[in-house]
C-alpha cells in the first residue's frame, strides 16, 4: 500500500475524501477505488502498523488496548472511570479486536427499519455482510471436534478480501466449551464461531499520522438550502495545517464526498451556531453539537485459577509460543476465545432455582409507540421486546486466557489481562448485549486534539443491573460445571479480591464494583429521520438545526447538567444525525459511515457489522 506525504496529499484533488482510515474508512475506500477513474484520499490519525506482530498475532490483541485510549467521566455507579481503547492505526479497531465473526440478530436490523429508516431490514443488509468475506469451511476433524456442523455456509460469503477461517489450534478450555454448555442443557446453534485473524482491506494510498481538524464548507448553501463540503483541513506530523480538496466538476455524478469517522471526531469538524454567552451549555463556551445518546455494552469478569494452562509470563515460553505462531501460524497465539450468546430465559434455566432473578412483568406497550416513530420510547420498546424473547440474546459469555484486575477499569489492558497477584488464571467474562442505559459524548473545547467527554451512564437503568447480575451468576454456574470445572483448581477457586461465592443477595454489589466495558460503543450519529414529531415540540428538551444548517443546542436548553442528562435519556430519540443513506442531515454531500450510525445496540461484536455498513455505504455513493 502506498503512503503519501502531507504535501503531496494536499496538492492532489480527489473525487472522494475519507476522514478516518479505520475498518469502515478503508472498506469504503477500497470499494470506491475499484473504479480506476476515481481518486480517493484517506486521512488517518494513526500510523501504519500492518507489519506489527501485535496487530498480526490473534493472541496479542489485548496488548494493543492501551494505544489510542479514551476514558469515560466518573460513572455514577461507584465513580468508576472506564477505559475505551480505539484502534488509532491504519485499519482502526480491526487491529485490536478479538477476531470474532458474528452477525447481528436479524431482528436487530429489522428494528432499524421500524424506526423510520426506509430500506433497512435484515434482508436489505445481509448481502453486504457477505461481500467482504471469504469463508473457508473447517476440515472435517475440526468440524466434528468443535461441534460446528450447525454452521450454514449460505450465511457466509465467498471471494471477499477478508479471509475468514478456523484456527488450527484449540486449547483444553476451548475443547471443554461445547460439552460444558451441553451439560447445562444448552446446545449450540446459529452462525457464529471463532475465526483466525482477518486480513485488512487496503486502498491504494493513504495519509497517516495526520489529524482532520474540520470539514471545509462552501460559504453559501446550495439551492436546496444545504451545506456543501469542499474539502478537509488536517494537521500533519510536522504540525503544519493543510487542506485537501475534493473535485466537484470532473465527475459530477460522484460528488459524494463521504466522511467516514468516529462521531467523537465529527463533533469538532462540523461548524456550529454560536449563541449568546448566557446560552452556552458548557463552561468552555463552545456549544455542543447534536447530542445523541451513546451506548456501549458493559461487562463484568469472573476469574478462576486453572489447573493447567501455558504460563506465558515465563519469558522463554512466551518467546517460543510467539515463534510457533510467527513461523507456522499455530499454537496458543493462533486463536483467541470461544463465545456464546444466551437469552435471558436460557440464563435462568441454567441456574439453580435459588439463584434465579426473574424479570419483572413486562409493561404494556404505550399507545404512543408505533412502528415508524423515532422517539426514545420506541427504541426502548424494541429493546424490551428482545429481552423478553426466548430467542434473542440478553448476554454474551467470553473467555480470556489470563487474569483480570476489576479495580482498574481505566486501564484496558490491565482490566482484562492482568491478575491482582502472581498466578495462572482464566477469566470468564459476561457482557450485557443490549443495555437500556443511555449516555452521551460531548466536546469540551474547540480543540480537536482534546479528547471528548464520554459518559455511557453504565448501569444507570435497573434492568441493566438485573441482567448483568444474572449473567454473572451464570458465569459462576458455568465454572462449576464439567468438563470446564475439571480444568480449574478445586473447580471453584477464584482470584483474590473476588467473592468466594455469589448469590442473589451479593451479586448486584459485585456487578456494581467490578464492571468495565466490552468496547463496542455505537449510536452517537444515529440513523434516524430528522423529525421531532414524537417529542411533542418540547423545545426545552430538544436540540435543533440552526440557521446555518449545523448542529448545536437549542437556545432554550436547560443549562443544568443533571437535567440535561435526564432530557437526553427521555427525549433524544427523535431527530437523527444521518438519513437512511448515511448522509448528515442539513448537508448535501457529507456522510458518516461507521458504527456510530447504528440507532440501536445489536447482538455480538461490531466489526462485521461495520464491514457490512461500509459495503452498503459504498453502494449508496456509487449509485
Amino acid at each position: 500500500m502506498a503512503l503519501i506525504t502531507p504535501a503531496a496529499f494536499a496538492a492532489t484533488t480527489f473525487d472522494y475524501l475519507i476522514a478516518g482510515g479505520g475498518t469502515a474508512g478503508l472498506t469504503l475506500a477500497a470499494r470506491l477505488s475499484e473504479n480506476p477513474a476515481v481518486t480517493v484520499g484517506v486521512i488517518e490519525a494513526g500510523v501504519d502498523r500492518n507489519h506489527d506482530p501485535k496487530v498480526l498475532t490473534p493472541g496479542l490483541a489485548t496488548s494493543m488496548w492501551g494505544d489510542g485510549e479514551y476514558e469515560t467521566v466518573g460513572q455514577t455507579t461507584n465513580e468508576r472511570v472506564v477505559a475505551h481503547p480505539r484502534g488509532k492505526v491504519l485499519g482502526g479497531s480491526s487491529a485490536i479486536n478479538l477476531n470474532l465473526w458474528t452477525h447481528a440478530s436479524q431482528r436487530d436490523i429489522d428494528d432499524w427499519g421500524l424506526l423510520g429508516n426506509e430500506g433497512w431490514s435484515w434482508a436489505d443488509l445481509f448481502p453486504y455482510y457477505n461481500r467482504s468475506e471469504n469463508y473457508t469451511s473447517p476440515p472435517p476433524d475440526i468440524a466434528e471436534a468443535e461441534a460446528v456442523n450447525f454452521i450454514d455456509q449460505a450465511c457466509h460469503g465467498e471471494g471477499g478480501p477478508v479471509q475468514n477461517k478456523f484456527p488450527p489450534f484449540y486449547s483444553d478450555f476451548y475443547n471443554a466449551w461445547s460439552p460444558t454448555f451441553a451439560n447445562l442443557n444448552l446446545s449450540l446453534c446459529g452462525e457464529y464461531v471463532l475465526r483466525s485473524r482477518q486480513e485488512s482491506i487496503e486502498p491504494e494510498g493513504s495519509l497517516t499520522n495526520a489529524l482532520v481538524t474540520k470539514i471545509d464548507f462552501h460559504r453559501l448553501k446550495d439551492s436546496a438550502g444545504k451545506l456543501r463540503a469542499k474539502g478537509l483541513s488536517f494537521k500533519a506530523s510536522d504540525n503544519q495545517t493543510r487542506s485537501a480538496r475534493a473535485n466537484p466538476r470532473s465527475h459530477p455524478l460522484r460528488r459524494g464526498f463521504p466522511i467516514s469517522a468516529t462521531a467523537r471526531a465529527l463533533r469538532h469538524w462540523l461548524p456550529c451556531h454560536h449563541p449568546q454567552p448566557t446560552q452556552h451549555p458548557h463552561p468552555s463556551r463552545q456549544p455542543l453539537r447534536r447530542r445523541k445518546p451513546a451506548r456501549s455494552p458493559p461487562c463484568a469478569p469472573l476469574l478462576r485459577r486453572p489447573a493447567r494452562h501455558p504460563h506465558l509470563r515465563n519469558t522463554t515460553l512466551f518467546a517460543e509460543t510467539l515463534a510457533l505462531y510467527t513461523v507456522n501460524r499455530t499454537g496458543p497465539f493462533a486463536t483467541q476465545t470461544p463465545t456464546a450468546h444466551l437469552s435471558y430465559a436460557q440464563l435462568l434455566a441454567a441456574l439453580p432455582p435459588d439463584q434465579r432473578l426473574p424479570l419483572p412483568p413486562r409493561p404494556p406497550t404505550p399507545h404512543s409507540v408505533i412502528p415508524g416513530s423515532q422517539g426514545a420510547a420506541q427504541q426502548r420498546e424494541l429493546t424490551l421486546s428482545k429481552l423478553y424473547s426466548a430467542t434473542e440474546a440478553a448476554g454474551q459469555i467470553i473467555t480470556l486466557p489470563g487474569g483480570s484486575d476489576p479495580s482498574a477499569p481505566s486501564n484496558a489492558s490491565g482490566f482484562l489481562s492482568s491478575p491482582l497477584q502472581e498466578g495462572n488464571y482464566f477469566t470468564l467474562l459476561g457482557v450485557l448485549e443490549r443495555p437500556f442505559s443511555r449516555g452521551s459524548v460531548h466536546i469540551k473545547s474547540p480543540d480537536p486534539e482534546e479528547k471528548p467527554l464520554i459518559d455511557p451512564k453504565y448501569l444507570s437503568h435497573p434492568l441493566d443491573v438485573l441482567i448483568m447480575s444474572t449473567v454473572v451468576l451464570f458465569l459462576q454456574q458455568l465454572a462449576r460445571t464439567e468438563p470446564l470445572s475439571a480444568l480449574l483448581e478445586g473447580g471453584v477457586q477464584q482470584q483474590p479480591g473476588f467473592p468466594s461465592s455469589l448469590n442473589r443477595t451479593n451479586v448486584r454489589d459485585f456487578v456494581r464494583g467490578a464492571y468495565g466495558s466490552e468496547y463496542h460503543p455505537l449510536g452517537t450519529c444515529a440513523m434516524v429521520p430528522f423529525s421531532f414529531a414524537n417529542n411533542n415540540n418540547n423545545n426545552n428538551n430538544n436540540n435543533n438545526i440552526q440557521s446555518r444548517g449545523t448542529f448545536s443546542n437549542s437556545p432554550t436548553s436547560n443549562n443544568n447538567n443533571n437535567n440535561a442528562a435526564a432530557n437526553d435519556s427521555a427525549n433524544s430519540g427523535g431527530g437523527g444525525v444521518v438519513d437512511s443513506k448515511f448522509k448528515v442531515h442539513g448537508t448535501a454531500n457529507v456522510r458518516v459511515v461507521d458504527a456510530s450510525v447504528a440507532p440501536l445496540m445489536v447482538k455480538g461484536n461490531l466489526q462485521i457489522l461495520v464491514y457490512a455498513l461500509a459495503e452498503r455505504g459504498a453502494g449508496f455513493i456509487i449509485r
